[in-house]
């Protein structure tokens, strides 16, 4: 992968992961309500919007920990791309991982996105 491909993608991953790690308790207690609307019109227990939502805001902490470990590597002794956006996506993905903090990690995975943006300028050609 590029260089300039990585970058971008860690970015947009990380503003646009960050700000959903950052509304996910809402959209978690969403999919609740709804399976627990449909197993009293339907009575029948159904947790398919519970477990959709779930696996999705992990799929999306996964995500930002993984582009954070590739960045690190990719960039280890690179002078254009420092180690703290890479950092930072790390823990905030890390951090997103523990129960009732997700709000936490998805702050720390905006700042780590916007450096990984503010850094795009450097590899024009």
């Amino acid at each position: 992968m590029k260089e300039k491909t990585l970058v971008v993608t860690n970015g947009i991953v990380g503003l646009i992961g960050g700000i959903f790690l950052i509304f996910a308790p809402i959209f978690l207690a969403g999919s609740v309500v709804s399976d627990a609307v449909s197993s009293v019109n339907h009575d029948t227990i159904s947790a398919s919007s519970t477990s959709g939502a779930s696996v999705f805001i992990l799929i999306v902490k996964v995500a930002v920990l993984v582009l954070g470990i590739m960045g690190a590597v990719k960039f280890k002794n690179s002078d254009k791309i420092a180690a703290a956006p890479s950092v930072l996506l790390i823990v905030g993905g890390a951090v997103s991982m523990v129960p009732f903090l997700g709000w936490a990690g998805g702050i720390v995975t905006i700042v780590g996105g916007s450096i990984y943006l503010a850094n795009i300028k450097k590899f024009n050609d």
